[in-house]
């Protein structure tokens, strides 16, 4: 009898059709939203395996999480894991997030807006819609400098290939103190002090969990250079929001590139932010589309499928999730 998959979400058909090509031949696959409230249940209660999105209560409630009785595994099609509800998932259930799979276009969006930031791309535009053209002073060479990146998995490690890619020298850690690509330097986090005084660029492409709340606060910000370059594609509770603001309005020369932000479309207070950020000039913002480039969702899935079969084989899976990060 084949394995038993349910998807907590509709995907798009090219979604689909990657999901299937992984797994058909050894599951069959339910999607919950096709389903009324009585298959539901028969189709929880006889899964191997579940396939989520962002586990939100409109894929599945609390109440829900009982009929997975028989479930082993819960794969997620991102990588960020802090909205899970840890507590009403049985123990038994091993969970893994989608570690890398947005990787390579994230990558190029750090590099984007950490070149922007260097070459002061938005202020001189702007100064030149206004009619001035002012070429003095000088831009940020890369080039030579130091990439620091913490948080050393996919996505860490796509940044520091395009960082070695333009002449900079990268230092990473993470908690292991391992990288999956050959580093200058990597440490763990007993060294985020030397890594923050030495980045000419900082990278933070860590989960959000008990641990990394607030990382990046006052104390660390002024460890940095004067003239560093932070780069957010975490989550932003990862960095002290009063803290970012106060320094970035009392250090010019200091800039941030900021794709996750404190308060998001989806979350309570829908996007908002408690500093007026986008008055400072040493600000780039995108509304968390880093990894957002066409086919990305599609090859998510797909690299979800193939983790979701390495599962069902009794083969090692990539980005497996401790529970005792996310709650006490």
């Amino acid at each position: 009898m084949p394995f038993q998959i349910v998807a907590t979400y509709l995907p798009s058909e090219t979604q689909k059709q990657a999901i299937h090509t992984v797994l058909d031949s050894i599951a069959t696959i339910q999607y919950l939203p096709d389903l009324a409230k009585p298959q539901r249940i028969s189709a929880l209660e006889s899964a191997d395996a579940i396939l989520a999105n962002n586990w939100s209560a409109t894929e599945i409630t609390a109440q829900e999480t009982q009929y997975l009785k028989k479930t082993r595994m819960i794969q997620l099609i991102f990588a960020g894991a802090d909205k899970v509800p840890f507590e009403a998932i049985p123990q038994g259930i091993s969970l893994a997030s989608n570690v890398g799979a947005f990787a390579e276009p994230l990558a190029e969006h750090v590099l984007a807006m950490t070149l922007c930031l260097a070459k002061s791309i938005l202020p001189r535009h702007l100064e030149l819609a206004r009619g001035t053209f002012d070429p003095a002073g000088y831009n940020i060479e890369l080039k030579g400098g130091i990439c620091g990146i913490i948080g050393m998995g996919g996505n860490g490690a796509a940044v520091a290939r395009l960082m070695q890619a333009v002449g900079m020298q990268v230092h990473g850690i993470n908690r292991s103190g391992t990288s999956p690509v050959p580093l200058n330097f990597v440490g763990n986090l007993d060294d985020l002090d030397t890594l923050l005084s030495k980045s000419d660029v900082l990278v933070l492409t860590v989960p959000l969990n008990k641990e990394t709340v607030k990382l990046i606060g006052k104390r660390e910000l002024q460890r940095m250079k004067s003239d560093a370059i932070l780069i957010n594609v975490a989550r932003g509770q990862v960095i002290d929001q009063q803290a970012l603001y106060e320094h970035l309005k009392a250090t010019p020369s200091f800039g941030a590139g900021i794709d996750t932000w404190w308060s998001e479309p989806g979350s309570p207070d829908g996007f908002k932010l408690d500093y007026p950020f986008f008055d400072l000039p040493n600000l780039v913002g995108s509304p968390h589309n880093a990894d957002d480039v066409r086919g990305a969702m599609t090859a998510a899935a797909k690299a979800a499928a193939k983790n979701i079969r390495r599962f069902l084989e009794g083969k090692e899976i990539q980005g497996k999730i401790n529970r005792s990060d996310y709650i006490a």
